[in-house]
């Protein structure tokens, strides 16, 4: 992976009762969309949250920017990386720019914080939401609300966003404006992580893709690299076709299943 690494995960390890993450190690290149597939109960969620702190590796390290976040606060960690969760389900009518303000807690408190109203206008008008700021967030549909927690990563400012599974329950039209939205946010230097059920979606959105399986990482690299038809059937045991691109200049592989 040839630009610089943002984020190096070093040989992590974890353990639950049942399951184990075994000896997990890439490098996230800055400013790409980097995509973690794999079947349910590979490991991804868990991954991730080992990432932003919400477990403790049995061993292994995890940089971003250099830094051990072993070694930082939740907080310093909340001001690297900004997390989007599959399920958001406030239990208060909150509106959509107070969900939005939220992502100044990683900076300070939420209730003594002077809100950057330029901020917030720019973080709506980025995911095309401004009209909807004073809207009840649940009221929204959930394509909109995965928007809005867009524009609440891209207010905490961080140089990386983890979503996770984002896509989850959203028809293709909902979920091609969502990535699209992430998209744009590394071409303009971002960095995003994201777990992905959807190959397709991952193979045409993502830089690079890791594969897990069983709680270890069986295939990584950039989709045209990874994607075959013997790894997919092997990881996910069906049989389908992976087949080049017929659109020119476009060079992640299609599935057929």
């Amino acid at each position: 992976m040839e630009n610089k690494a943002i984020m190096k995960i070093n040989k992590i390890n974890f353990e639950y009762p049942t399951f184990e993450l075994k000896d997990i190690s890439f490098d996230v290149p800055k400013g790409s969309f980097f995509g973690i597939i794999g079947p349910n109960g590979s490991g991804k969620t868990t991954l991730l949250s080992l990432i932003m702190k919400f477990l403790k590796p049995k061993s292994g390290k995890i940089l971003v920017n250099g830094l051990d976040i072993s070694k930082l606060s939740h907080r310093k960690v909340a001001q690297l990386i900004a997390y989007i969760a599959q399920d958001f389900n406030p239990a208060y009518d909150f509106t959509v720019e107070e969900i939005v303000e939220m992502g100044g807690i990683a900076h300070g408190s939420f209730f003594e914080s002077a809100v950057d109203e330029e901020k917030i206008t720019s973080a709506l008008s980025t995911v095309d939401l401004l009209d909807y700021r004073k809207r009840i967030f649940s009221t929204l549909s959930g394509g909109q609300q995965r928007r809005v927690l867009i524009a609440r990563a891209i207010y905490q400012d961080t140089p990386i966003i983890l979503a996770d599974e984002l896509v989850n329950h959203l028809d293709i039209g909902q979920s091609v404006r969502v990535l699209d939205y992430l998209k744009k946010l590394t071409e303009n230097g971002k960095t995003v992580v994201g777990t992905f059920h959807d190959i397709p979606l991952a193979v045409k959105y993502c830089d690079y893709i890791v594969v897990m399986k069983d709680g270890k990482i069986v295939s990584m690299g950039r989709p045209a690299e990874v994607i075959t038809e013997k790894l997919l059937s092997e990881v996910y045991n069906i049989s389908l076709k992976v087949i080049s691109n017929p659109v020119p200049n476009v060079n992640y592989p299609l599935i057929i299943i």
